[in-house]
């Protein structure tokens, strides 16, 4: 479990440092850069986790009224890992995430990546969200044969930090998958 934990941990801090350089213009090279390195820890059949862009992401105007990104940019919340033996990937673990860059103090599940060991590395293989119009698990991207409520045989779960937000959060949290 430790070594799913530290790969997300890169992961959200390379995220968090990504978020930071867009709110520069002249750090472009520097966001594009991280973005390549972070979108390389995903499968060719799931979204970017992060877009590159060509010009800088925000308006003028934002780079005008915004002189320095002083609000301090926070890496995602881990919530909870389950850990499942799955008949196509073999281990394969879920991991149970908020948005990037969560604000005042928000910590509800936003989103669930799935991820395997591909070619000796770990790779996220599939993303999961919660479904805007009704309390259920929605499939944004990934091998289109995973499911949220059929991973495979459940081998272990940890709790790593209550989301707080709202019920179906704590739901998802606290159930068995």
């Amino acid at each position: 479990m430790e070594r799913i934990k530290e790969f997300f941990r890169s992961l959200f801090e390379k995220e968090k440092e990504a978020i930071y350089y867009s709110g520069y213009k002249e750090k472009l090279d520097e966001y594009n850069s991280l973005v390549r390195e972070l979108n390389k820890n995903v499968v060719n059949e799931m979204p970017p986790l992060m877009r590159l862009h060509e010009t800088p992401p925000y308006s003028e105007r934002f780079y005008k009224e915004i002189k320095e990104f002083d609000e301090p940019i926070t890496p995602r919340h881990l919530y909870k890992i389950t850990h499942y033996q799955n008949g196509t990937y073999g281990d394969l673990w879920a991991c149970y995430v908020s948005i990037a860059n969560p604000y005042n103090n928000i910590t509800g599940i936003d989103d669930c990546f799935i991820a395997t060991e591909v070619d000796g590395e770990l790779k996220i293989v599939a993303k999961f969200g919660p479904d805007i119009d009704q309390p259920k698990w929605k499939f944004y991207g990934g091998d289109r044969e995973l499911k949220m409520n059929k991973l495979g045989k459940l081998l272990s779960i940890e709790r790593i930090m209550e989301p707080i937000d709202d019920a179906w959060s704590m739901e998802q949290y606290n159930k068995e998958i």
